[in-house]
């Protein structure tokens, strides 16, 4: 104990027993902890959405990132071999019968120039192959299992290889069973635009989906609503009336710079010029029934158009599977449409090779004539 000259020991002890006081009154009581408790949560309440928007801006840079990839190497497959990667689907012969069909998509044909000769190296591309190039083996696995990381926008969860099936009754599906898709197969969240095509109508009109009452665009005498420039509803090279989805390899029925069938533009042929001209644009696999069955290998798939507006939902598990214009294997106008998980819009890239994100709320003109090569109109907006 501490001496206190001149106090008694009375005094000493009141003075001793105040000091422990004090010290104990510095301790916080349960009230206080309490109230920081409190105040920490809602410090963290009002941080946690500027990390989430932090963390999705990244990904969304990401995502940004592998498009501006894959519109450089289509630029440099367009500069090597004059026109840019196109699938290798014969879906019509220009006699106008059938052909071979579901053979590689414009994604496997393009990845040499992505860094990846190696798994390019690997594939037999020739019509003596036994198997499509999606089902040959590469590192160990059929091409069709094999994802890569350029072809995966890290902000949509469905990605990756996934099951077609997913447990959604997909395996009792039309789709499903005539293409014969079971098992495995690797997503892209990419692909390459058709521009304002002719889609193929099943009850789903556009002009009435987008609220355009005017007598100038969308007059398809095939299809009401689809083929807004009215130039995809004309008779084709392979004898037919129309040519849904670009299945003719003809370019003056097919709007964008893709086809379904064996054909894709040259510098050349994009009249609009190539910085008013999408190239490619992103897609969400789970919405579209015949990219979910397919992959980014085959050509089945890989048939995407700027028909259906930005972001237009169409996914099974969100919307059902009856529903005019989101039915994701029949609405082929608005299932095979340009789709994101970002808030408000989607990456594109132009046959410039630069990148831009477009608003979901876009003139819906203004976005065909952004899909069309060769409308010869003009954007009104800028983007």
């Amino acid at each position: 104990m501490v001496a206190f000259p001149y106090c008694s020991s009375a005094s000493v002890a009141l003075i001793s027993r105040v000091g422990r006081e004090k010290q104990r009154s510095r301790a916080f009581t349960l009230v206080e902890l309490l109230v920081v408790i409190a105040i920490i949560g809602v410090l963290v309440a009002l941080l946690l959405p500027a990390v989430q928007a932090a963390r999705e801006a990244a990904r969304r840079s990401q995502c940004t990132n592998n498009l501006k990839q894959l519109g450089l190497g289509m630029l440099n497959h367009e500069s090597a071999k004059k026109r840019f990667a196109q699938n290798e689907q014969y879906v019509w012969n220009k006699n106008g019968t059938a052909g071979r069909r579901d053979l590689a998509s414009h994604l496997v044909m393009v990845t040499p120039y992505v860094e990846a000769t190696g798994l390019y190296g690997q594939i037999d591309l020739s019509p003596k192959a036994a198997n499509v190039p999606g089902d040959q083996l590469v590192q160990g696995v059929p091409l069709r299992q094999l994802p890569l990381a350029i072809l995966t926008c890290p902000s949509d969860d469905k990605t990756g290889v996934v099951l077609p099936d997913r447990g959604t009754g997909l395996e009792n599906d039309w789709l499903y069973l005539a293409d014969n898709r079971p098992g495995p197969v690797a997503t892209t969240n990419y692909c390459g635009s058709m521009g304002a095509q002719l889609m193929g109508w099943q009850g789903c009109n556009i002009k009435t989906l987008v609220g355009y009452s005017g007598s100038v665009y969308g007059m398809s005498p095939i299809y009401p609503g689809d083929d807004w420039f009215n130039t995809t509803s004309l008779p084709n090279a392979c004898g037919q009336t129309g040519n849904p989805r670009g299945d003719c390899p003809d370019p003056a029925t097919i709007s964008g710079v893709f086809g379904r069938s064996a054909w894709a533009a040259s510098i050349r042929e994009i009249e609009d010029g190539t910085s008013n001209t999408i190239m490619m644009g992103e897609i969400r696999p789970s919405t579209s029934g015949f990219n979910w069955v397919h992959g980014w290998t085959l050509s089945e798939g890989m048939w995407f158009a700027t028909t259906g507006p930005i972001n237009f939902e169409t996914d099974p598990e969100i919307v059902g599977r009856t529903e005019i214009c989101r039915r994701w294997d029949k609405d082929f106008s608005t299932a095979h449409g340009f789709k994101s998980r970002h808030a408000g819009g989607a990456n594109f890239v132009f046959c410039d090779g630069s990148t831009h994100f477009l608003s979901e709320s876009i003139d819906y003109t203004n976005y065909q004539r952004l899909g069309a090569r060769s409308d010869s109109e003009n954007v009104t907006e800028s983007f």
